[in-house]
């Protein structure tokens, strides 16, 4: 009798914790603060690191401000070497905050960088940080544009493989 208990109970912590899994977790959980190491990054630098151990999906990015009116009400400058857990994106709808996230405003979808492994790839950034249009979406930079041959970043459409971008080899 005691042991059909156990498993009963065993059971129903099983679908409790599967339930909690599938309501309360996220495929790209962002907004947790990470380490970038011991460099100190310019004030003006982004930063994309990966094998952040500090985030679920191994990014950190470290983006400057750029709001003219500065940071929303109750939005904490972040220290020169911490950025935030961020994910690949290709919506905000897409950005899931973490409760413990610093950021106040949210998260939109948008390209971080536009040179080096990063470029033209877009990310989870804080809104805290920069000016998003009332589409809801930042708009991508002219270097990031697959139509123009002197963009050379190789996450560009038509670029890896490309004999005409000897980077992209």
């Amino acid at each position: 009798m005691i042991r059909r208990r156990h498993v009963v109970v065993g059971v129903l912590l099983s679908i409790a914790a599967l339930a909690t899994l599938a309501s309360g977790c996220t495929d790209s959980p962002v907004g947790r603060k990470c380490d970038l190491g011991e460099q100190t990054p310019g004030a003006n630098a982004v930063v994309v690191a990966s094998q952040s151990l500090d985030c679920v999906t191994r990014t950190c990015l470290k983006y400057p401000p750029s709001r003219p009116e500065g940071p929303p009400p109750g939005s904490t400058p972040l220290a020169a070497n911490i950025g935030l857990c961020t994910a690949e994106c290709n919506s905000s709808d897409e950005c899931d905050r973490v409760p413990e996230s610093p950021c106040i405003l949210g998260f939109t979808c948008g390209i971080a960088t536009t040179a080096g492994p990063y470029c033209c790839r877009k990310f989870c950034i804080c809104k805290d940080y920069v000016v998003v249009p009332e589409s809801g979406e930042l708009a991508a930079p002219p270097e990031c544009n697959a139509a123009e041959q002197k963009n050379e970043c190789c996450n560009l459409e038509g670029r890896r493989g490309n004999p005409n971008y000897d980077l992209c080899k």
